[in-house]
């Protein structure tokens, strides 16, 4: 099986249900981490000038802004994630020779989970998605084991996408 279809097909299976003990303590520390960063990165010159641009260019306000405020999934994916971002201080996992920041994912899943009207059991399955492979899904056994280290929030936004789609 290829990587793409392994990744594909643990997407799929991956559900809140499926998440041992250890891997929901996991990921409430990376979504805890990352909000802490987004209220911290609140005052910040870029993001003040992030969120400037939002308001002037509007949007349909189905997603909500951390700060207040509400706007289009992609706007608040670009402010959300700069937020979460600006600081630069989240994401206490790294791994040998890695440099990706699951953090990264939390944005575009956030607005994707709100936009679908997800519920938060939903929105730590989505995470977990995006989260590097074998960290620390893989130790639970629900991750792919051939060397995945980082995914596409495109990949994961897909299936919370896709009931959107089946509702309209």
């Amino acid at each position: 099986m290829a990587q793409v279809e392994q990744l594909a097909e643990f997407v799929v299976r991956t559900s809140y249900d499926t998440l041992c003990g250890h891997v929901r303590d996991h990921l409430k520390i990376r979504v805890l981490d990352a909000v802490a960063c987004a209220i911290g990165s609140l005052a910040g010159e870029p993001v003040r000038l992030i969120r400037e641009q939002i308001e002037d260019f509007g949007g349909t306000r189905y997603c909500t802004l951390i700060g207040g405020g509400r706007t289009a999934p992609d706007r608040a994916t670009l402010f959300n994630g700069a937020l979460v971002r600006y600081l630069d201080f989240n994401d206490s996992y790294l791994a040998k020779g890695e440099t990706c920041h699951p953090s990264d994912n939390l944005a575009p899943i956030l607005a994707a989970a709100e936009y679908a009207e997800r519920n938060g059991r939903d929105l730590f399955s989505g995470t977990c998605r995006g989260l590097p492979g074998p960290v620390p899904v893989e130790r639970c056994g629900a991750g792919p084991r051939q060397g995945l280290r980082s995914y596409d929030p495109g990949l994961l936004r897909g299936r919370s996408w896709s009931i959107a789609r089946a509702r309209s």
